[in-house]
């Protein structure tokens, strides 16, 4: 009898707690919680813009055609990577990976480094690392005679995803946002691997 006066009376909260429930988890976000999602979607906007301007750009080039010819792959990259540069000539460090960005990605890159992954990471980016250090820039062309680091898997999983047309490279300790089809450096964090 009484377990069954708890299960109607147990029944008769269910909604009422349904109803609340809600509030109380918009109420659990913290202030710091809507500050990372503030920023994260600004980087988001950032790049999505970027991608835009990228796609306009290169519809107003003629069409590469299929061809297995790297020499004409080349020019049109080249003239795509002219294009965007152009187009960004004011372009600065910081204009996607903006302050607040950059520390996010820092806090989450110095974890990932600290983690139970991390040495496993930090191997993987030191395999390819250069002995020389090189200055880069926004909308410089990624060097070819530098090898460029993949990002690891188990960062690039904590990371905010890209479009196809980017990707995060990694050059010495700088975390780079590089253009795939023009070959440029979008952005750039320096020294992101702590």
């Amino acid at each position: 009898m009484r377990r069954q006066i708890r299960v109607t009376r147990l029944l008769l909260w269910l909604p009422l707690l349904a109803f609340v429930a809600p509030g109380f988890a918009s109420q659990a976000q913290t202030p710091r919680d809507s500050e990372e999602a503030r920023d994260l979607k600004t980087f988001a906007d950032r790049v999505q813009a970027y991608v835009k301007m990228q796609k306009n750009l290169e519809a107003s080039l003629p069409p590469l055609k299929p061809t297995k010819d790297a020499a004409q792959i080349a020019e049109y990259q080249h003239a795509l990577a002219r294009k965007i540069a152009d187009a960004r000539r004011d372009a600065r460090q910081g204009d996607i990976f903006t302050h607040e960005v950059t520390e996010r990605f820092r806090k989450i890159i110095r974890k990932a480094f600290q983690g139970p992954e991390g040495r496993l990471a930090r191997r993987t980016i030191q395999q390819d690392t250069p002995f020389k250090v090189i200055a880069l820039r926004v909308n410089d062309v990624c060097p070819e005679n530098i090898p460029l680091t993949t990002t690891p898997p188990t960062l690039l999983l904590k990371l905010p995803e890209l479009p196809p047309e980017l990707a995060y490279r990694f050059v010495g300790r700088d975390l780079t946002l590089k253009d795939i089809k023009a070959g440029l450096i979008v952005d750039l964090i320096p020294k992101a691997i702590p």
